[in-house]
């Protein structure tokens, strides 16, 4: 009886899977990239100017925002009647949503102390076409911005002056979403915005609380400065570090940039230099002046 042949067949050569690298930079990168940044010489006074004329003259006008946010719909209606007239907002993109940022401390139960401080009574707080103080519901009573309804802490005034000065140019005449112009609603994504109730025109602080509330950022519970960082440049994409370059809508004016742009959607160009201010740059002057202090977690 013959005996069969055995067949050996060669093993099949088995491939690791490359893991791509993630293009959005490590909260330890942002910390490093931020804490080694040197803004040009020649450009500091330009900064100081940009500061001092556009972000901290607005401050109090970007911290009644805060508030308005923080407030919900608490600002329209009694406590008791606040879940039955609760409006929905629903995050448009992932990039710009509140939870994207794997951080240990994101979703943490404790506040930026910072900030745990109710703005004082001001007047001529305008949302529509109503004027109130920005502390103060129905029936005179008054309540704590950040203590009353739970959820997250508030969200720092100097973040949404970056948004304002990326989206907008510092412009109050544009929705804080994508910069379209308030005299009606958004065009751009996120499209048909506002939703607040009545249609065009708008006020910029009506639309600029629908566009937070949007991106889900009364959610979070701990600004700390990678996710400023991150959530600012997922403004604007972050292609940048498929070219291994530094975002110039963070670092522009600093050691972290020198050249390349995308000069418009899907077309870079690797010797075009950005001339907007870079926002990380406007926060890393700010704390160099004693304005502002930024929670590192």
């Amino acid at each position: 009886m013959k005996k069969k042949k055995r067949i050996t067949r060669a093993p099949v050569p088995t491939t690791k899977k490359k893991v791509k690298k993630s293009s959005i930079p490590t909260a330890m990168e942002y910390l490093l990239l931020f804490n080694t940044c040197v803004i040009n010489k020649e450009k500091v006074a330009q900064v100081d100017k940009v500061i001092d004329e556009n972000v901290t003259v607005n401050r109090n006008r970007y911290e009644n925002i805060s508030s308005l946010v923080r407030l919900g719909n608490g600002m329209l209606f009694p406590p008791a009647n606040r879940n039955l007239f609760a409006s929905s907002y629903t995050s448009f993109f992932d990039r710009f949503s509140a939870g994207s940022l794997n951080l240990p401390t994101i979703g943490a139960s404790q506040q930026n102390s910072l900030l745990n401080v109710a703005p004082q009574p001001q007047t001529n707080t305008m949302l529509g076409n109503n004027f109130f103080n920005s502390a103060t519901l129905l029936g005179g009573d008054v309540y704590s911005p950040v203590n009353f309804f739970g959820g997250g802490s508030s969200i720092p005034w100097y973040f949404i002056a970056c948004v304002h000065y990326l989206e907008c140019s510092f412009s109050f005449k544009k929705h804080l979403h994508n910069g379209d112009p308030l005299t009606g609603y958004t065009v751009q994504v996120p499209a048909n915005r506002p939703k607040v109730g009545h249609g065009p025109p708008f006020t910029f602080e009506e639309s600029a609380v629908d566009a937070l509330k949007l991106m889900k950022y009364d959610k979070v519970n701990n600004w700390s400065l990678p996710f400023i960082l991150q959530k600012l440049e997922g403004y604007n994409g972050f292609g940048y570090a498929g070219k291994g370059i530094h975002t110039p809508y963070l670092w522009s004016f600093s050691n972290h940039y020198t050249k390349g742009k995308y000069v418009k959607d899907r077309v870079f160009d690797v010797n075009a230099v950005s001339k907007q201010l870079g926002a990380a740059v406007i926060l890393k002057r700010m704390e160099d002046r004693a304005i502002i202090s930024i929670p590192r977690s």
